[in-house]
């Protein structure tokens, strides 16, 4: 164990799960085990209450510190409930009435429903001892267009692997509106490039090889083309600085994009909160699925 974190090793494996904090969810919480098998409702969107809905100070106090739970637990063991925990913390401030109050508790029932589900790192790739290995890494980055009721603000999902292992997800609103689908995607995609970029030149600075081009897969046609054709019309002059970013790391072989389906593109959960089955096909390639830990 290392800082509240359990850390289970398999034969070709790790798994990082939290116990503790679980049972902080029982005892403090006084929430359980249930039949909840999705964090959010499908669908769901969390909106502002009235301020004469708001919970009263006392209830505010123990919202925060369920929120920081979540948000802990989100960061390094869950990020199946990145969408879901990032609705629930932006209530932390602005005031948060009973709807939030629930909605925070049914995650915590849904992480101890699943309380074997953990983030699992297992490398596709194997080091043979050859000095010219190189490391795979790969991105996805996905967008839901004008999500919040109140500010139409996109959100964007990303996430990160290296050699197959899943090292960096985000779940993030965007800092503008975005004025189309294509710009949403677009605004998703270079963030994760940027991901990308980063965990490159950490690697090559301890000498290490990265297979190039990367490759950045996104599920929005209209964001691949921008990027892979040379032509700029004037509806798209108000993103072009996204667009020369991306066509510069394309021109120098450094990354490439293509287009995936959103059904298998698994930063679709970062973004939305899905029905079950296409919630537990995703989540699978974070946290590995049920069936996987019988096996091991």
């Amino acid at each position: 164990e290392y800082v509240g974190c359990k850390i289970e090793r398999y034969e070709k494996a790790i798994r990082f799960t939290q116990p503790v904090l679980l049972q902080s969810f029982e005892d403090e919480f006084q929430c359980k085990e249930g039949k909840v098998t999705i964090p959010a409702e499908a669908g769901s969107v969390l909106e502002k209450c009235a301020e004469d809905e708001a919970l009263n100070e006392g209830e505010q106090t123990r919202y925060r510190s369920g929120v920081g739970k979540l948000l802990h637990m989100m960061r390094w063991l869950r990020p199946e409930i990145y969408n879901a925990v990032r609705e629930l913390s932006r209530f932390m401030t602005i005031g948060a009435s009973s709807v939030h109050m629930k909605a925070m508790e049914r995650v915590m029932s849904y992480c101890l429903t699943t309380r074997n589900r953990g983030l699992l790192i297992e490398p596709t790739q194997e080091w043979d001892g050859n000095p010219e290995f190189e490391v795979v890494i790969l991105g996805r980055s996905d967008s839901d267009y004008a999500k919040d009721p109140e500010t139409r603000k996109s959100i964007s999902g990303t996430s990160t692997f290296l050699c197959g292992a899943p090292i960096i997800q985000r779940s993030t609103m965007q800092k503008i509106v975005a004025l189309s689908v294509t710009e949403a995607e677009l605004i998703a995609a270079t963030s994760n490039a940027q991901d990308m970029m980063y965990v490159k030149r950490l690697l090559e600075s301890m000498n290490l090889r990265v297979k190039l081009p990367m490759i950045l897969e996104v599920d929005n046609k209209g964001a691949v083309d921008l990027i892979n054709n040379y032509s700029v019309g004037e509806r798209t002059r108000h993103m072009e600085t996204r667009q020369y970013y991306l066509r510069e790391l394309k021109e120098k072989n450094i990354l490439v994009m293509k287009w995936k389906a959103g059904v298998e593109n698994s930063s679709d959960m970062f973004t939305k909160n899905l029905p079950k089955k296409e919630f537990n096909k995703h989540a699978a390639v974070y946290v590995g699925s049920d069936e996987y830990m019988v096996q091991v």
